[in-house]
C-alpha cells in the first residue's frame, strides 16, 4: 500500500494579512481522508492516538494548527468564520473535496461552519464538546464557552505540564476575542442546521465538563442525522478517555 507523510505549510492572505498554516497529511493514499481539527489552546499533536487508529484503518490523515496555535502563525483577526475559512482554504490547498471532519470545542464551531458554508465537502462529522451558539438570553447569561470552569481550568494545567509545547505557542489574546462571540443570541447559527442531512456524531463530556450535556443533546436533536454519545470526562474527552473516544469515533466512521 502506497502511504505519504507530509508537513506544509500553507499561507493564506486575508483581511488581517498573511496566515501560515502548518499541515499535517500521513497515511493510505486511497479513501476519503479524515480532517481533525483542534481545539483552543492545543495543537494537531493532540490527535496522535486517534490518528494512528485511523492509520490502521486505512484513512489518510489531515490535521492542522488553527491559527494562533502550535506553528500556525498569530493573527490580527480570530473570529468565528476566520477559523472556517483557514480550513476551507486548508482543503483547497490539498486539492481535497469531500472529507470526514472530527473537531474538538473550537475546532468543532470551525468544522460545523465549514459545514453550514458547504454541506457538500463533509461526508461525516464528530462534534466533541462544541460549545453551541446561544439561542436566547438565558444561554448567553450561561455563558458556556471554553476554559470558564475550575475543574478544566486544572486539568488544562495538568495538560500543561505535561505537553508544554502547544500552550507556550498559543496567542492568548484568542481566548477573549472568541468567548466575546458568544455573547449575543444567534438563532441563525441554529437554523443553519436543518441543511447538514449528513451523519454527526455529537460527543458530551458530561458532567464533569463546563458545557451541560444538554445542551449537546439538544444539538444532536437539532440535526436532521444526528447522534449523540457521552463519555464523563470533562471537555477534553479524546485526552482524558482516549480508548472509550476512539472507538466510539471509529465506530462511528466504519458505519
Amino acid at each position: 500500500m502506497t502511504t505519504l507523510s507530509a508537513v506544509n505549510t500553507l499561507t493564506r492572505i486575508d483581511g488581517s494579512g498573511a496566515v501560515r498554516l502548518a499541515v499535517r497529511t500521513s497515511g493510505p493514499l486511497t479513501g476519503k481522508p479524515v480532517l481533525l481539527v483542534h481545539g483552543m489552546g492545543g495543537d494537531h499533536q493532540t490527535w496522535r492516538a486517534l490518528a494512528g487508529e485511523l492509520r490502521a484503518d486505512g484513512r489518510t490523515v489531515i490535521s492542522y494548527d488553527q491559527r494562533g496555535h502550535g506553528r500556525s502563525s498569530r493573527s490580527k483577526s480570530y473570529l468565528l468564520n476566520d477559523f472556517r475559512d483557514d480550513l476551507s482554504f486548508v482543503l483547497d490547498g490539498l486539492g481535497v473535496d469531500e472529507v470526514d471532519v472530527i473537531g474538538h470545542s473550537l475546532g468543532g464551531q470551525t468544522a460545523i461552519r465549514l459545514a453550514t458554508l458547504d454541506p457538500s465537502r463533509i461526508g461525516k462529522l464528530v462534534l466533541e464538546e462544541i460549545p453551541p451558539m446561544p439561542r436566547d438570553q438565558s444561554d448567553v447569561d450561561e455563558h458556556i464557552v471554553p476554559f470558564s470552569g475550575i475543574a478544566d481550568r486544572m486539568r488544562g494545567l495538568w495538560s500543561t505540564v505535561r505537553y508544554p509545547s502547544p500552550v507556550l505557542r498559543f496567542d492568548h489574546r484568542m481566548s477573549d476575542i472568541v468567548a466575546r462571540q458568544f455573547d449575543a443570541v444567534d438563532t441563525a447559527w441554529w437554523e443553519s442546521l436543518s441543511q447538514l442531512t449528513f451523519p454527526t456524531l455529537v460527543v458530551s463530556g458530561g458532567q464533569r465538563s463546563f458545557l451541560p450535556p444538554r445542551h449537546l443533546v439538544s444539538l444532536a436533536e437539532a440535526l436532521p442525522d444526528g447522534h449523540f454519545g457521552q463519555i464523563d470526562a470533562g471537555h477534553s474527552v479524546h485526552r482524558d478517555r482516549t480508548q472509550e473516544f476512539n472507538k466510539l469515533v471509529t465506530d462511528f466512521l466504519r458505519r
